[in-house]
């Protein structure tokens, strides 16, 4: 079997140009049901289905926990990742990552207040005059980052998860993260009615999968993206998602009781 699995792997190299035989890739430790980390393991919808993905490909996939998202993102501009899964696309990650065309997955950005704290929300303009939270290493595409950095006071929290125990402490009037990620921590954390999202979304984003430019598994972007768009389109992804939705809930409930 291994002789079977070097043979596949030197003829997918040749077919895309490529001698990747083995990958190292990571994630946001705090970004269930996507990614997130259980005692020193990424898990997740993503780390999953990537693993899938490279298998079919004839590639050892290894996923590896690197501690803070700054620090894998930090990781991956330095050369020390082949790839970093399901994430936002900006100009400062394009610098130094090679994005998929196909996404991995929707995922909408959201404003989330304490319950008993609401206030008027139409879209970016009424978050002036406020004092927001964001996690550190987050990023938010379609415009946001910009009217952030110009118009909008923001506080940095080490991960999602700090952002909203610092919204609780009332550190900040609101916090922007993942729509679905946020609903998961806060079912998983008992939360629900102590905070939730607002509406509109502040954008309807999408997150996708980056290869470290200068790494020889580059050459496979093409192929990972057009199993990203097939297992998208035959609901595989959905399916995952709400399946580690439900591992997140009970994990989650565990550590609180």
């Amino acid at each position: 079997m291994k002789l079977k699995a070097l043979l596949l792997a030197l003829c997918i190299g040749q077919a895309y140009g490529t001698n990747c035989t083995q990958l190292v890739f990571s994630a946001n430790p705090n970004y269930p049901p996507f990614h997130w980390s259980e005692r020193g393991q990424l898990v997740g919808a993503s780390i999953e289905l990537t693993e899938r993905i490279f298998k079919e490909l004839g590639v050892r996939a290894e996923p590896r926990y690197l501690g803070p998202w700054n620090r894998v993102l930090r990781a991956a501009e330095e050369g020390q990742l082949d790839l970093v899964v399901a994430l936002k696309i900006t100009p400062e990650r394009e610098a130094f990552l090679a994005f998929t065309p196909a996404r991995f997955s929707s995922n909408p950005m959201a404003v989330f207040v304490r319950s008993e704290h609401r206030f008027a929300y139409r879209g970016w303009d009424d978050l002036i005059g406020r004092t927001g939270l964001v996690a550190r290493g987050d990023r938010f595409g379609e415009g946001f980052d910009e009217f952030l950095r110009s118009h909008l006071k923001v506080l940095t929290s080490h991960s999602m998860e700090d952002g909203f125990a610092n919204l609780l402490r009332r550190h900040g009037d609101y916090l922007v993260t993942g729509y679905f990620p946020g609903r998961a921590y806060l079912a998983g954390k008992g939360l629900e009615g102590q905070l939730e999202a607002l509406s509109p979304m502040v954008n309807q984003g999408s997150v996708h999968h980056g290869f470290v430019r200068r790494s020889p598994c580059a050459a496979l972007l093409d192929a990972v993206s057009e199993r990203l768009r097939a297992y998208e389109a035959d609901g595989s992804t959905e399916r995952l998602l709400l399946q580690y939705l439900d591992r997140w809930r009970a994990t989650a409930a565990s550590r609180v009781e």
